[in-house]
């Protein structure tokens, strides 16, 4: 009996890690299908985070964030142990918040189930 319920929590463990929502988006971001190769100031950075070129980024990742009704890209742990680092607006150009209330505001509503990029070991 102890084993059908240690295989039924291992399986049960396994099947919600295997349904995680966090998969890498191919959709239409920022007007774009797979905007990691399509903008290229995009492609750009992604590969130069790869590369390490910004620092250790082994623990990278960029979510696709809406804001204001736009896409917003959000970068996390750039380079290491940063909790928030890069909001940048499609055209690659940092988001600039009106203050520090609209920026926790931000923050505070992250959703974080939509990823663009990470680091691929």
């Amino acid at each position: 009996m102890k084993i059908k319920r240690l295989l039924m929590f291992t399986l049960l463990i396994l099947v919600s890690f295997a349904c995680s929502k966090q998969d890498i988006v191919n959709d239409t971001v920022c007007g774009v299908i797979n905007p990691v190769t399509n903008l290229p100031w995009l492609k750009e950075f992604t590969e130069k985070m790869q590369k390490g070129d910004y620092g250790d980024c082994s623990r990278c990742v960029m979510y696709l964030e809406k804001y204001n009704l736009r896409d917003i890209l959000v970068v996390e742990n750039f380079p290491d142990n940063c909790v928030l680092c890069e909001v940048r607006e499609c055209d690659g150009t940092y988001v600039k918040f009106k203050d520090f209330e609209e920026n926790q505001n931000f923050i505070n509503n992250l959703r974080k189930d939509k990823i663009i990029w990470k680091y691929k070991i």
